[in-house]
């Protein structure tokens, strides 16, 4: 086997090596070593975390005045209304993506499903109004659900803050 010549001989003990002959790598050796850190997520907006949380608390609400009104029932309103604060505080996490503080995230799903929740007990005394009723709404809520229509809002909006 035949031994190449090496092309840049072996500097001596003192001898300074010129500038041209200094070889740089691309990257150093210890990035090969290195976790590659994901990117932070620049999507995301407020319109989209507004929508998105939006969406959610509807959807909960509508499923609210279903179970509320034509079927009468009052057990699961606030496993829903918790639920609903969940989808709702998700939803706004990920339509704000990296792009929304935490705070404004929680800020946009908590009075998005506070809203959403409201509207649909009023919904729903609207729905008894038509039936005759006569019970103005915070007295109607409290002889038809009892302690349920405050425990839904505490339950979906504190869902909502933890989860945006």
């Amino acid at each position: 086997m035949q031994e190449r010549p090496n092309p840049r001989p072996t500097p001596t003990p003192g001898e300074t090596v010129p500038p041209a002959a200094r070889r740089r790598l691309e990257r150093p050796p210890s990035d090969r070593f290195a976790v590659a850190e994901a990117e932070p997520d620049r999507s995301g907006s407020i319109p989209r975390a507004f929508v998105a949380a939006a969406v959610a608390s509807l959807a909960g609400a509508a499923i609210l005045v279903v179970l509320a009104s034509p079927l009468a029932l009052s057990e699961p309103l606030v496993l829903v209304a918790l639920v609903t604060g969940l989808v709702a505080g998700r939803g706004a996490r990920w339509g704000g993506g990296g792009v929304v503080s935490t705070r404004r995230r929680r800020m946009i799903a908590t009075s998005i499903v506070l809203a959403a929740i409201a509207a649909a007990q009023v919904v729903v005394w609207q729905l008894a109004i038509a039936e005759g009723g006569v019970l103005p709404l915070g007295e109607y809520l409290v002889a038809v659900f009892g302690p349920v229509a405050p425990l839904e809002l505490v339950a979906a909006g504190a869902a909502a803050w933890a989860t945006a």
